[in-house]
């Protein structure tokens, strides 16, 4: 199978704007241009990569040798400024006038609330999103079970999957406040039967194509993409995300034996995915670096720009100014934020301890998303390092309580993802202020935590029956709801997260990060 992938840029736009037409398959009623899909995963308000898609698509249907469609896989309304600020409504307004065929959500598009998923993705039109799994608390379903779309005269349906641990990690976007549970997703069992059911459908209402939009992943644990292969028939593609991948194409036996492509196009437009079904019936998947597509569609280009005026205000407001690199990275130039220690971090949960006066402070490395640029910082910079706005409580916790959490946190460091060659990593993984720890992955445990005693500037042991206060996140209390819903809350909503990292610049750091966040501060050891 020939996959697309950055190098053959070129070569691929010009063999998909000069394809021929068989006239043969006109007259017999079959496909009678190639059809080529367009999709995305996890754009995380990377705005530019939608003018750069739509100028793709438009070339394409201008040249008229092949049919196009455009397609997304989820993770879309969070991770910039233009979410945050707009809480979604910015990237729905580019995505209309983008006019996608078929849409499916991924878990960050809860981050608002399910009521504020359910209002934007109405904007697109239901008739064009699909998750099979989504429900009220009565078993209701919210969207179709697919998608069809007509390219010529061939029917493509469009089956869209959204990963269950959505529940865990968006927790509060499923419950009231009193724990009662509004919106669920099926469990795993029950979304490889969901899928299958639809897929069946789809077929029989004369889909000739079925192509699976899926936010799973395909390291994610006990469902992944390549499973939900392995399980079912009647699959044509799987356009994948939520793990941030970048895979042209991978083949998978599906539940018959047959070889069913995967893919997925890493995050923040780095590629773009192209799925290419041709006149012969073969299906085959790839991606195009996305920097190497110089031209952008006028029209999408002229809303992002008028967007950009709306946000410049806040947008380019001055916080301060940083002395040193704040990353969230290591020293390999890989992610660390969700497995180690990083001055971003420190940065994150020193704020968090500041502005919430707590003797402690978490915060998730999953909610610090992007490294400091060096010289002045603004409020901008800061929302694209923090943009879920996450509201900031000061709780109660036991010192064995604490130790939980961070065991919950370090939870996956024992993976190891082989393929890629990287170490497990989470969302959840603790960044500490007040305290530090260390943890031992082969033996799966909290060696030892110690709490700063503010009076003489040392770490002493933490003790496990004493209660202290410490500042978390609403979304972290939702994700170690088994640990911390017995804590006592002693402040609701002190101040959502990126305030309090402007906050403390200005006030506590007199608008300079100096040399004592040039390095991680030696608050977490972790032993392998």
């Amino acid at each position: 199978m020939k996959t697309m992938c950055s190098k053959m840029f070129l070569p691929v736009v010009s063999l998909l704007l000069t394809v021929s037409i068989t006239a043969t398959g006109m007259a017999c009623g079959r496909q009678t241009k190639p059809i080529v899909i367009l999709h995305d995963n996890d754009s995380h308000c990377e705005v530019q990569g939608f003018a750069k898609m739509a100028y793709l698509r438009d070339a394409m249907q201008a040249a008229d040798t092949v049919y196009v469609g455009l397609v997304s896989s989820g993770d879309l309304v969070q991770g910039g400024i233009e979410g945050t600020l707009s809480r979604g409504q910015q990237i729905m307004d580019i995505m209309r006038v983008m006019n996608y065929d078929a849409v499916a959500p991924g878990n960050h598009e809860f981050d608002y609330g399910t009521p504020r998923m359910l209002e934007l993705m109405a904007q697109l039109g239901n008739e064009r999103v699909s998750c099979i799994n989504l429900s009220d608390n009565q078993g209701r379903f919210f969207f179709p079970g697919y998608v069809m779309k007509k390219y010529g005269r061939t029917k493509v349906a469009y089956v869209g999957v959204l990963t269950p641990t959505t529940m865990r990690d968006e927790k509060a976007a499923f419950i009231t406040n009193d724990g009662d549970t509004l919106y669920r997703l099926q469990n795993y069992e029950e979304v490889v039967r969901l899928t299958q059911v639809q897929v069946d459908k789809a077929r029989r209402a004369g889909a000739r194509y079925v192509i699976l939009l899926t936010h799973i992943g395909e390291t994610d644990v006990p469902l992944t993409s390549v499973d939900l292969i392995e399980k079912t028939y009647g699959i044509d593609a799987v356009l994948d995300g939520h793990t941030h991948s970048t895979i042209p194409q991978r083949m998978v036996k599906n539940l018959r034996g047959e070889d069913v492509p995967l893919t997925q196009t890493g995050t923040k437009f780095a590629n773009i995915g192209v799925l290419r079904i041709g006149t012969d019936g073969r299906v085959t998947t790839g991606v195009i670096d996305a920097s190497e597509v110089k031209g952008k569609s006028a029209r999408v280009q002229a809303l992002i720009d008028s967007i950009d005026v709306v946000n410049a205000p806040v947008k380019n407001e001055l916080v301060g100014r940083t002395e040193v690199q704040l990353t969230i990275l290591g020293e390999d130039g890989e992610r660390l934020i969700r497995k180690g220690e990083t001055n971003a971090g420190n940065l994150a949960a020193d704020a968090a301890r500041w502005v919430c006066g707590a003797q402690m402070a978490m915060v998730n490395g999953g909610g610090i998303r992007a490294n400091y640029p060096i010289g002045n910082l603004t409020f901008g910079d800061i929302l694209n390092v923090q943009p879920f706005s996450n509201d900031y409580h000061v709780i109660e916790i036991t010192g064995a309580q604490l130790e939980k959490v961070i065991a919950f946190g370090c939870s996956n460091l024992k993976t190891e993802d082989k393929a890629k060659g990287k170490k497990g990593e989470s969302g959840d993984f603790v960044q500490p202020s007040g305290f530090r720890y260390t943890f031992n992955v082969p033996e799966d445990r909290v060696v030892s935590v110690e709490v700063l005693n503010e009076a003489t500037g040392q770490y002493e042991p933490i003790e496990k029956d004493k209660t202290y206060t410490i500042a978390v996140s609403q979304y972290s209390i939702g994700s170690y709801d088994e640990v911390m819903k017995p804590c006592k809350v002693l402040r609701y909503n002190v101040c959502v997260d990126n305030m309090a990292t402007v906050r403390y610049i200005r006030e506590a750091l007199h608008g300079v990060i100096g040399q004592e966040y040039a390095k991680p501060q030696g608050r977490i050891t972790i032993v392998r």
